[in-house]
């Protein structure tokens, strides 16, 4: 069959960026609905409507120009845009897709299927490439089946249409197996949203080809909110991305040494723009990165444990979770598991009311309390008996240190039968035997010596086992007093007071002393240099 000319030349992008444009945004909240993975901060709609919106505006502006740019230059105008434009993980692949489709069309007046399915090709090329760790059950795996079904068809000798519908019906299919391939989607009983995006956008592209949409199916409301988790644990409480002035040949290099300090790495180029995304708990290092490179711009640092708790607030609950921490690392960690933070740490520890109106923030009706410190254990029995015949308060008495309360945390699932829920988190908190590398605040006598103030000592349940100038002399001190070469589990985390070179050496200290698993958490936490716990 030969080939037809279709409306979808260079001349024609506004008209086809307008259409795109349009349908994303009619279907951006239910697309936002979807959004469970990479993290449940349910935005992928939003952020390819304004990705798209990007292009659009730089399209716009270009063509309004006299002399009018064409060809290269209005390429480049409108792929910058697009790129600079892009917001989170699922935008700045969008991104990548109208570079594709912009590289491809421009200078062809005529467009056929093979034409139609090397932007697709160059679509896949550009995301797989841009992506640190490629995860299948997702747009990427959208984009691979809509590349090779549109080369399939096209070296079959399919005209446009034909090809452009085959590739839009079996995306429509790849996007309903995405469940199959990640148990996150399966476990919330929702597609992908980003390959969902992406249908929808190919759907339009199609409209835009022969007047009709191909069908797109309709999401029905998603199941029970579930955080993401790796292992049971939320590791990443941060969103970080930037624009970098660089050459495109420093977007490898950057990439894997985002890949090292986070995940959801999405590192792009559009002529000496890169587009810069990952989730961390490490902003400092992820930003520091592309200032050794280039020029860095347009900053955005998002708490995606507040995006988190954002979405499941709107749901009411049978059992809610207060968590006592101080840190923005550790309650970022606590908000993604949907627990309502309140701050505190020694010396500015919660008093009754406050801990009072984080139980009416949970809404819900019964409430599990993670104290935090052994000071709060007090004013949080007191609380108990006044709410005695209100909402029942259970005090999780173990989680009295940073690593147990995270540790119950990482077993939080509020969708769970809630006393099951109840018992994990006990029995998880309960397990965890933790210790402190701070600060001493003044000259005292302990009963291991003398101490300075500002020397650094470690203390475990209260009391004080080691002093010592050399910080790493008291840290590896308190992990052999927590015994951790018998440990299963060690959790390191990060105070607010200890350098990026004092963490790297902490960690290497630490996993010197034993052949557990260990879990670098940056919690921020004060006064603390540095919380082990073991497990």
């Amino acid at each position: 069959m030969g080939t037809v000319a279709a409306p979808l030349s260079a001349r024609e992008l506004p008209a086809l960026f307008t259409r795109v444009h349009g349908a994303l945004a009619a279907r951006r909240e239910a697309i936002d609905a979807l959004n469970v993975f990479p993290v449940p901060d349910g935005d992928t709609g939003t952020n390819m409507t304004a990705t798209v919106a990007a292009g659009l505006e730089a399209l716009h502006g270009a063509l309004a120009e006299e002399p009018r740019p064409t060809g290269d230059d209005l390429a480049r105008r409108v792929i910058r845009g697009a790129v600079g434009g892009a917001r989170g993980n699922s935008g700045v692949i969008i991104s990548q897709v109208l570079r594709a489709v912009v590289e491809e069309i421009t200078g062809h007046f005529v467009i056929d299927a093979p034409l139609y399915a090397a932007a697709l090709e160059r679509a896949r090329d550009l995301a797989y490439d841009a992506v640190g760790a490629p995860v299948e059950g997702t747009i990427l795996t959208a984009l691979h089946v809509a590349a090779h079904t549109a080369r399939q068809h096209a070296d079959a000798g399919e005209d446009l249409p034909r090809c452009s519908a085959a590739t839009c019906a079996a995306v429509a299919i790849a996007v309903a197996d995405t469940p199959t391939q990640l148990e996150i989607l399966a476990e919330a009983g929702v597609v992908d949203a980003g390959a969902r995006g992406f249908e929808v956008l190919l759907s339009a592209v199609h409209g835009h080809l022969t007047g009709q949409e191909a069908p797109v199916a309709t999401d029905d409301p998603p199941g029970p909110f579930r955080a993401e988790r790796a292992g049971g644990r939320v590791h990443q409480p941060f969103e970080v991305q930037y624009l970098l002035d660089a050459g495109d040949e420093v977007a490898a290099p950057l990439r894997d040494r985002l890949a090292a300090i986070g995940d959801s790495v999405v590192v792009v180029t559009a002529g000496d723009l890169l587009n810069v995304h990952v989730h961390t708990g490490q902003v400092g290092p992820a930003i520091e990165f592309g200032i050794a490179l280039g020029h860095v711009s347009d900053i955005e640092v998002t708490h995606l444990g507040d995006q988190v708790a954002a979405v499941a607030a709107s749901r009411p609950r049978a059992l809610g979770v207060v968590a006592v921490l101080h840190g923005d690392g550790a309650q970022a960690l606590a908000t993604a598991v949907g627990a309502v933070v309140v701050d505190g740490m020694a010396g500015a520890l919660p008093s009754v009311e406050d801990l009072h109106a984080a139980v009416r923030a949970t809404g819900a009706a019964t409430v599990l309390l993670l104290p935090g410190h052994p000071n709060v254990l007090p004013a949080a029995r007191q609380l108990v008996a006044l709410l005695a015949d209100d909402v029942p308060v259970e005090v999780v008495e173990g989680a009295i240190s940073p690593p147990a309360v995270l540790a119950g945390l990482a077993v939080v699932d509020l969708d769970a039968d809630p006393v099951q829920l109840r018992t994990d988190v006990r029995q998880a908190a309960g397990a965890v035997r933790a210790g402190e590398v701070v600060d001493a605040v003044r000259h005292a006598d302990t009963p291991i010596g003398p101490i300075r103030a500002g020397q650094p000592l470690g203390v475990v349940e209260g009391r004080v086992i080691a002093a010592d100038d050399d910080v790493f002399v008291v840290l590896e001190a308190v992990a052999r007093y927590l015994d951790v070469a018998s440990a299963e589990l060690v959790t390191i985390v990060h105070g607010a007071a200890s350098s990026g070179p004092d963490r790297a050496q902490a960690v290497a200290v630490v996993e010197a002393a034993t052949d557990a698993e260990v879990e670098v958490i940056d919690g921020g936490v004060r006064p603390a240099r540095f919380w082990v716990g073991v497990e």
